[in-house]
């Protein structure tokens, strides 16, 4: 993750708090799903789910930046190498 992503992950944190910002995640991941339920519906565009993707992918970030980046990077690592297991089975 480049740095810069960092300290304002953590600068939003520390304006923030931790607990605005976990409900921060709850809200946007809230969005995304709503996005997606419109997407089926034929009432949501590419770009209404790029928006909301990325406004999770920024919390999730953040989230994981305050939890331990190197555990969630290792985390994600044993996780996809099991995806890739099951795909190639």
């Amino acid at each position: 993750m480049e740095k810069k992503n960092v300290e304002i992950y953590f600068k939003a944190i520390g304006q923030y708090g931790i607990v605005a910002q976990e409900w921060m995640l709850v809200e946007e991941c809230g969005e995304m799903l709503n996005a997606f339920a419109k997407l089926r519906r034929g009432r949501a565009s590419k770009a209404d789910i790029l928006t909301e993707l990325a406004d999770v992918h920024i919390m999730v970030e953040q989230m994981a930046c305050f939890f331990g980046i190197e555990e969630f990077e290792a985390e994600k690592e044993r996780k996809l190498a099991r995806l890739e297991e099951r795909l190639n089975k």
